[in-house]
């Protein structure tokens, strides 16, 4: 639904007065200086740079160093496939993918039921059907609904037991037609690529619950299931066609039958439970074929899918090298194989303008074709841009003070955008007189503007991004001359710009971001 924006009356003389605040001050008084190191051409392009694929010194080990291993992809073959890479997937419009507007509907801790009246997690969401229309989401992801180990559900032991942390089945069912009647598609958090094991065989845990699919299928694997050189869990399968995770036995995906249960289950979830499609963890865990296959064998390749492959990024110590042509070429290369079934979360795109924030150095969000730097970038219809999840607001989060910020670049620029339900709903409680909710409330509509702004100038995957500035402590695009958007704590505007603002409006603002929208689309 799109509202009436209200804004401040402007001037034409500075950012300050088109609703772009001043740098903010230290507690000392002082204005905080760029601490840039912006690169030369030289280092920007330079193979030999050091190249620590690791993100910032993790603050627990919950997600495993799987994340961060390194990305072999040679430079050159990078270097001269990326404008060939970006018109091809460009040139291909996925029907299903165009105007996806992504909300991760929950965070690490949802599984808890709420205080004050013990309501599930199903039966909070539920209540916010009408706000998520209203916000205009079109897809919500919601977490893994089957029985598991652990109390997030991403160590399943049995598929069709949808009585989680999270609630029941009926609730489930529940909110997921309360979506639908909305227009509001749900997407599964579907974890396939291990299984946990109830049973141990010679002190290992292999063999799996005896369960039955509606279709009578029996699901008491043993060690055939398993892949054989499981570190951990070693079975009697075939070797694993991914990386090893060693928390679970990793199921054997060359095996059909551990496939068609796969395939019968996801189609048993879209059918009978209601999903619309599903999120992927960790695709880096089986081949991309396979991934291929699950999608084309349940929604087919045109319904929204996305998918999670965490590369490591490009360090030198603690410090995010410019190009980070390597995490997406590996990016595009999972697309290639699995022939796009399915979008991918674009993390590339997280850690770059992460580091553009807390570093004021925003010559980051420009690569050397002058377009996104991200997955963005190369492949805009299959990169969900998302600046914080459930796993990296643990330990890679956002700088808390600058997510308006973040959600001012992600949610105008090309891609698919995801909203982390975090940013609008405060779930935690308050143990700070409220403070908490009150900030979680102005972000909310800070979000809410950003949003209005996107279906207002029609924003999509194949917008047209033109950008002016990337500089230390500025970056200015246009969005289709539709969207105008201006990042950075940089006071004076360039005389050009505001040039360039004559037929636009103010249309949203908040520390060191601005964006206005064409006055004919107010």
């Amino acid at each position: 639904m799109l509202r009436r924006i209200t804004v401040p009356s402007t001037t034409r003389s500075s950012w300050s007065t088109r609703g772009a605040p001043r740098a903010p001050h230290r507690r000392d008084g002082s204005r905080r200086l760029s601490r840039s190191r912006r690169p030369s051409r030289s280092l920007a392009n330079d193979a030999d740079a050091a190249d620590e694929s690791r993100f910032d010194p993790l603050a627990s080990k919950d997600l495993i160093e799987r994340f961060v291993e390194p990305c072999d992809v040679d430079e050159e073959v990078v270097a001269v496939c990326a404008r060939e890479t970006k018109t091809r997937k460009c040139a291909r419009r996925k029907t299903g993918y165009s105007n996806v507007v992504l909300l991760q509907a929950f965070d690490w801790q949802s599984w808890r039921r709420r205080a004050r009246d013990g309501a599930s997690f199903y039966a909070r969401t539920e209540t916010r059907a009408g706000a998520i229309e209203d916000l205009g989401f079109t897809h919500v992801w919601l977490p893994p609904p089957s029985a598991a180990v652990d109390r997030q559900g991403y160590m399943p032991t049995r598929w069709y037991d949808l009585t989680s942390n999270y609630g029941d089945e009926r609730e489930l069912m529940t909110l997921i037609e309360a979506l639908n009647h909305r227009g509001v598609d749900a997407i599964c958090d579907v974890v396939v690529n291990h299984k946990c094991a109830e049973y141990s065989t010679d002190g290992r845990f292999v063999s799996f619950a005896d369960e039955t699919s509606p279709s009578g299928r029996r699901l008491d694997w043993g060690e055939f299931a398993i892949v054989g050189d499981h570190p951990v869990f070693p079975g009697k399968g075939g070797d694993d066609s991914g990386d090893t995770i060693d928390i679970a036995p990793d199921l054997d995906h060359s095996n059909e039958e551990i496939r068609e249960a796969i395939v019968e289950w996801l189609n048993w979830l879209k059918e009978d439970i209601g999903f619309s499609g599903y999120r992927f963890d960790y695709v880096r865990g089986y081949a991309r074929e396979y991934a291929r296959e699950y999608v084309l064998r349940t929604v087919g390749a045109e319904t929204f899918c996305v998918a999670e492959n965490w590369v490591g990024m490009r360090w030198s110590d603690d410090y995010l090298l410019y190009n980070q042509d390597k995490p997406r070429r590996a990016l595009v290369d999972w697309l290639d194989g699995s022939g796009d079934c399915a979008a991918l979360f674009d993390f590339p795109t997280k850690g770059i303008l992460q580091e553009a924030v807390k570093r004021s150095e925003y010559w980051r969000l420009a690569d050397s074709q002058r377009s996104q730097p991200g997955l963005s970038g190369w492949a805009p219809q299959s990169a969900a841009v998302f600046i914080e999840n459930h796993d990296t607001a643990r330990q890679w989060a956002f700088p808390r003070d600058r997510l308006g910020l973040g959600y001012a670049y992600a949610l105008t620029h090309p891609g698919i955008p995801v909203v982390f339900a975090s940013h609008l709903w405060n779930d935690g409680g308050d143990d700070d007189g409220g403070s908490a909710s009150r900030r979680v409330e102005r972000l909310r509509e800070e979000i809410r503007l950003l949003l209005d702004i996107r279906a207002r100038a029609c924003v999509c995957c194949e917008s047209v991004l033109d950008i002016k500035i990337a500089d230390s402590d500025l970056y200015v695009a246009f969005v289709d001359d539709a969207v105008a958007v201006k990042l950075g704590p940089r006071y004076e505007a360039p005389t050009f710009i505001l040039d360039a603002l004559a037929d636009f409006e103010l249309a949203a603002h908040g520390d060191d971001y601005a964006v206005w929208l064409r006055k004919d689309l107010l």
